[in-house]
């Protein structure tokens, strides 16, 4: 069976850095890790989306010549229901192409997964209790039984001040807010990343039994 590591939390919380720290542990070892990214792919939801952007429930303003977005999905029922069900088709189709190349032997590396999906559709929903509900439950399927899974977790200064494109993000703070709720209802092992650099890697591989 295929081994599966899995690094989620809010852009800007240190995965990318992780991420192929793990990589390099890999290499260093002989060993070849497939680097994977899957995330809100846009196949049959694309056409709502369009028709958010039309209809105002998505915008986007530039701030510091950089460009941010945002979805309000909540404010429409039909939408808040339908999307997070088209995105699950989608995820799905995504998934299925992905799934057919692993082997036994593989072992891969999640960046951005079904649990940031998820947590964007609660961001766009407004529903923070999505992941308890039938289509949320669903999200949490596509997770493999034996992926091992770790929340980076990063104070909102810090993310500002890492990352350039979250420095006037008017949704951050909502964007933490959802994975916190994940990791307590979900019991997510979670790695503080306001920590020293070695130290936190140390505590990645240790928690990956690595």
């Amino acid at each position: 069976m295929a081994k599966i590591y899995y690094l989620t939390g809010p852009d800007g919380c240190g995965k990318t850095t992780y991420l192929e720290e793990l990589e390099a542990y890999f290499s260093e070892k002989g060993l070849d890790a497939s680097h994977v990214w899957v995330r809100s792919p846009k196949i049959f939801s694309k056409p709502l989306m369009a028709y958010c952007r039309l209809v105002g429930l998505t915008r986007y303003k530039t701030i510091d010549g950089i460009r941010y977005g945002g979805h309000f999905f909540k404010r429409s029922k039909f939408v808040s229901h339908l999307f997070p069900w088209l995105q699950l088709i989608d995820f799905r189709i995504k998934l299925k192409a992905f799934s057919g190349k692993l082997k036994p032997e593989s072992i891969v590396i999640m960046d951005r997964f079904a649990l940031d999906t998820l947590a964007d559709l609660m961001l766009d929903t407004g529903r923070f209790d999505l992941h308890k509900t039938r289509v949320g439950k669903k999200f949490l399927e596509l997770i493999p039984g034996n992926t091992k899974i770790i929340l980076l977790s990063t104070s909102e200064d810090n993310i500002r001040r890492r990352k350039l494109d979250t420095r006037h993000d008017p949704l951050l703070d909502k964007k933490i807010k959802v994975y916190e709720v994940l990791s307590k209802d979900l019991g997510l092992e979670i790695v503080d990343n306001n920590k020293d650099f070695q130290m936190v890697k140390e505590e990645i591989l240790n928690k990956l039994s690595l």
